[in-house]
């Protein structure tokens, strides 16, 4: 099967005192090679909004202003074929960076939680899988494509920042992407 994929990306903003962003950009990554099935199916995933905020304080845990709404459509996969969604920043060491600063922002300062799928709590994005950066992602869920081989489902992914150990973090608006990703295999 040969499945397109279709990249959501989201622009996480923060403040402390200020902003804190996460800007939706596009970013290549290398993907391991599937030997393909016959058929053709397609794999898409959309995201909403595409701007995430926090009222950052240091020394604390923000949570961002609305989560995002994850919407997974497929068509054409084999039924039986595992499907999982991903969120990943393409640096462990900097998710977000400082407009002013040279202060980055670690992956490991912000978690995600999809009720729905795997992470149930507050889990960070340390997790290394088939995308993203090391140590820098999320596993969002996994599931058996099942029936036809075709459906959709949408997801709610809430985010939060935790500054319990950068306490000392200047004053900034900071930036960064955080890149949804879905694979069929």
């Amino acid at each position: 099967m040969i499945v397109r994929l279709q990249f959501a990306m989201i622009l996480v903003t923060a403040a402390l005192s200020l902003s804190l962003t996460a800007p939706g950009q596009a970013v290549r990554v290398g993907a391991r090679k599937v030997t393909p099935e016959v058929g053709t199916g397609t794999l898409t995933v959309t995201a909403a909004p595409s701007t995430v905020s926090f009222n950052l304080i240091p020394g604390q845990v923000a949570t961002g202003n609305s989560p995002i709404s994850v919407t997974t459509t497929w068509s054409g996969s084999t039924v039986g074929s595992n499907m999982s969604l991903y969120g990943y920043f393409a640096s462990s060491s900097a998710a977000l960076t400082g407009n002013v600063s040279s202060i980055a922002v670690p992956s490991s300062v912000i978690s995600g939680q999809m009720t729905t799928g795997l992470p149930s709590s507050y889990t960070p994005f340390t997790q290394t899988n088939p995308v993203g950066g090391a140590a820098a992602s999320l596993k969002l869920f996994t599931q058996v494509v099942a029936g036809s081989g075709a459906g959709s489902r949408t997801d709610a992914l809430g985010l939060t920042i935790d500054l319990t150990s950068l306490p000392q973090l200047p004053a900034d608006t900071y930036t960064g992407t955080l890149i949804i990703q879905a694979q069929v295999l």
